[in-house]
């Protein structure tokens, strides 16, 4: 079954080149499918079209960071419907699905600032919860993820397609407090547009 790319940055260390993080545009679908094929193991042709589909799909965000002007990594995040797939225990809402960095940058930092650029992108749109998921085993992501804010929600629970090497993942949530205000007029819907397409996984679809 598919899994989700786990990440193993670390987020003591620093970039000490100036890492440029925006959102994936056509002409970076090229660069993030080669990065993909080689994590995955897999053709390059199916993540072609994944990241050419992504573009088109309002319930998919990815994010891309440049050195040199060189793609380097991405992150993903994607509006999960667990409830109705089949999961439990894990609420519809938007989810941090996968870093991916280049072996060559790799332990420097790129991971994290892809995160919270992530999480700074969503909280912009008014998403008021951000959801994401790792392995038990990964204490180095959970630790991350810890230090941006999530704080660990349960254990019980599944998402199709979703597997976790050991048995056990840890479902975690970050709350952006900017957007929770009682008195505030106007609130964003975390949904995104009606019909879109929701991803289910890492793997792209073949």
């Amino acid at each position: 079954m598919p899994k989700f790319a786990e990440f193993h940055d670390r987020p003591s260390e620093i970039v000490h080149e100036t890492v440029q993080i925006s959102p994936m545009v056509r002409a970076d679908t090229e660069s993030c499918a080669r990065l993909a094929a080689v994590r995955e193991d897999m053709g390059l042709n199916p993540w072609r079209d994944h990241f050419r589909r992504v573009l088109e799909t309002p319930s998919q965000l990815v994010l891309v960071a440049r050195l040199g002007g060189h793609v380097v990594g991405y992150g993903k995040a994607t509006y999960l419907e667990p409830s109705q797939q089949g999961g439990h225990g894990a609420p519809d809402g938007w989810y941090l699905t996968g870093v991916v960095v280049d072996p060559t940058v790799r332990r420097r930092g790129v991971g994290r600032q892809l995160t919270q650029a992530r999480l700074d992108v969503l909280g912009q749109r008014g998403i008021e919860q951000v959801w994401c998921f790792a392995n038990a085993r990964n204490t180095v992501s959970l630790e991350l993820h810890r230090r941006l804010g999530f704080r660990e929600i349960t254990r019980d629970f599944a998402i199709a397609g979703v597997t976790f090497e050991g048995g056990e993942g840890v479902l975690s949530c970050w709350d952006n407090a900017r957007w929770t205000s009682a008195g505030s007029a106007h609130r964003a819907v975390d949904r995104p547009a009606a019909g879109a397409g929701v991803g289910r996984g890492h793997r792209p679809t073949t």
